[in-house]
């Protein structure tokens, strides 16, 4: 496996890790809002806050990954000034430079909201669970500005990496498509 290859699975695992956080953040916040006993699609809300935990701990884990796996592409950014970069590196720079700053709030705000109910019987809304979540939407908003940026990168590596052949298609092929 190639270096694109491995860096697009792991892109994968945490899309598919933030998405089910988002998914089931959005959950507790609408559905199951801060009432200990309730159910929803008969799982109870500890179960789905648990789901939340540790979906997002392994995005948390795949972020590390990536950002450790592109180490060297980040300390030369560094380097370079912002005014210095072309449009569509600036607008990369900026957006993960908020991403940076948006994941890091929620995380820390997320991690602050769980060890301050850890052994309660009721829940109470606190300032760390409204910046949980108005952090964690400002994560969600500004990832898909990401996503958008790196379209292009997704829609080929996405067809170089999952190679299904034509042939597999059967009546649905590139005429089709």
């Amino acid at each position: 496996m190639n270096k694109t290859e491995r860096n697009f699975w792991l892109d994968v695992i945490i899309f598919v890790a933030l998405l089910l956080t988002a998914l089931t953040g959005c959950l507790l916040w609408l559905v199951v809002p801060y009432k200990l006993g309730m159910f929803f699609l008969g799982i109870s809300r500890n179960v789905w806050l648990s789901a939340h935990i540790c979906s997002a701990l392994v995005g948390l884990v795949g972020i590390v990954t990536h950002v450790v796996w592109h180490q060297d592409w980040l300390k030369a950014l560094r380097e370079c000034p912002l005014r210095g970069l072309q449009g569509k590196l600036r607008a990369n720079r900026i957006v993960n430079r908020i991403i940076w700053f948006v994941f890091i709030a929620s995380t820390v705000f997320g991690a602050m909201s769980w060890a301050f109910h850890l052994g309660d019987n009721h829940y109470y809304v606190g300032v760390p669970d409204h910046l949980h979540v108005v952090f964690g939407v400002a994560l969600v908003i500004t990832v898909t500005v990401h996503l958008a940026l790196h379209w292009k990168w997704i829609a080929l590596t996405t067809r170089r990496c999952i190679q299904i052949p034509m042939q597999q298609l059967g009546p649905f092929n590139e005429t089709h498509l």
